[in-house]
């Protein structure tokens, strides 16, 4: 199996998807559908090797993000993990945007994400680093919209 057939296996969709729903039903918030188009804009920038925001310039269509590289091994999981590390830190005092409430933004129904292996991604020192982008529609981290988008985190804080 070639490395987009695996990066588009059932197996890694599954697992991007467990990473955000398993965190979403413990919020009580509806789980993400995957969107073939959104990983297809994704891939395009997993594969590009752009370890940036993409300020919005895969689509007309707004849409939210979350970016991560690490050298080594970096599984599905593993990224997926690090997208709500920063749930700790959540402060409903001083709230504000993380990978983890764009996870949680409740509004949000769809997911794609792809993966990609580049070349001295993090440094000219370091080797390959694994490139993971999720892209989420409609987008989250909308300014104003926490309080209605994030209540369950509001309330358990």
């Amino acid at each position: 199996m070639d490395a987009t057939a695996v990066r588009r296996s059932p197996a890694h969709i599954a697992a991007y998807l467990e990473g955000h729903n398993v965190v979403r039903a413990a919020h009580g918030v509806k789980p993400l559908q995957w969107s073939p188009h959104f990983a297809n804009l994704a891939e395009q920038w997993a594969d590009a090797c752009n370890f940036k925001h993409t300020d919005g310039v895969l689509s007309d269509k707004p849409y939210g993000e979350n970016i991560v590289a690490a050298t080594g091994p970096f599984s599905v999981h593993a990224a997926m993990g690090t997208f709500i590390e920063d749930a700790a830190d959540f402060n409903p005092h001083h709230p504000h945007f993380t990978h983890y409430t764009q996870v949680l933004w409740e509004s949000t129904t769809e997911l794609g994400c792809a993966s990609s292996v580049c070349k001295d991604l993090l440094g000219p020192s370091t080797g390959p680093a694994t490139l993971y982008v999720c892209l989420y529609d409609p987008p989250g981290n909308v300014v104003g919209g926490m309080r209605q988008n994030l209540p369950s985190v509001f309330h358990h804080s």
